[in-house]
């Protein structure tokens, strides 16, 4: 997340991406970016739950298979974020287990 996903993606996604930050304002930059993080780790949520070992998962994590993206990838990644953040951001209860 440090890197804002440049280690993750090609230079051409990773500026499509920040084109969306910029137009969420400076306060909303990094709340948004906190929503593209969880959509990118619920899109490779399949592959994660089939590893066993946390080593297996970290491996994978560090050298995800998204560098050969296209824009379609990319427009899936920020609708799916700005879907969670529409549902969840300044949600009270999205916690709650009891609801």
């Amino acid at each position: 997340m440090n890197c804002l996903l440049m280690r993750e993606m090609s230079l051409k996604s990773t500026v499509r991406m920040w084109d969306t930050y910029m137009a969420e304002g400076v306060d909303g930059f990094a709340n948004f970016h906190l929503y593209v993080c969880a959509a990118f780790l619920i899109s490779w949520s399949k592959n994660l739950l089939k590893m066993e070992a946390p080593e297996e998962m970290l491996m994978f994590l560090q050298d995800l298979p998204s560098q050969k993206w296209s824009n379609k990838e990319v427009e899936i990644l920020l609708s799916e974020a700005y879907m969670w953040k529409s549902l969840y951001q300044n949600a009270q209860s999205h916690l709650n287990l009891n609801h």
